[in-house]
């Protein structure tokens, strides 16, 4: 692995890794009345989007540093090139599941914010959205994994 490469690879999982990190931290230590907030499905749901949101935030910029590289188009074929490596298109599969559950679960909040009836079924939204985002998901991960899948990596 190149330098641009492994430079590339260490940035991106380092992100992913506080963002997740703090993003599973915060709700954790919520208190309320000396015992741990358990927190119900909407604030999940909540803590959940924040953490997808960021994560493809994250990528997005990643994603403007890699291509800024086309003005150095060696380096810029090494990192893309890392695209091809298994641990980043497991990456990839974790940002197509973020993609998928902050969009669902963005349709699922402006539901409960424009239509009064479905505050009582917020909890059944939720369900569908995260059922949705596996449903769709799954096959497009496969998709992704292909290469290493298939043996033919």
């Amino acid at each position: 692995m190149s330098r641009a490469q492994t430079t590339f690879a260490v940035a991106l999982a380092a992100v992913t890794l506080v963002i997740t990190a703090v993003g599973l931290y915060v709700p954790s230590r919520a208190r309320r009345g000396g015992k741990t907030y358990k927190g119900t499905a909407g604030q999940w749901a909540f803590y959940a989007h924040r953490v997808t949101g960021f994560l493809v935030f994250a990528f997005l910029l990643l994603h403007v540093v890699d291509v800024s590289l086309v003005r150095w188009p060696h380096l810029y074929d090494d990192v893309h090139h890392l695209y091809g490596n298994v641990l980043l298109r497991l990456f990839e599969v974790g940002l197509l599941f973020s993609l998928l559950f902050h969009a669902l679960n963005g349709l699922r909040i402006i539901a409960v914010d424009f239509f009064p009836g479905a505050v009582a079924n917020e909890r059944r939204l939720l369900g569908a959205a995260v059922g949705l985002t596996v449903a769709a998901g799954v096959p497009a991960a496969v998709v992704i994994m292909w290469p290493f899948l298939s043996g033919r990596f």
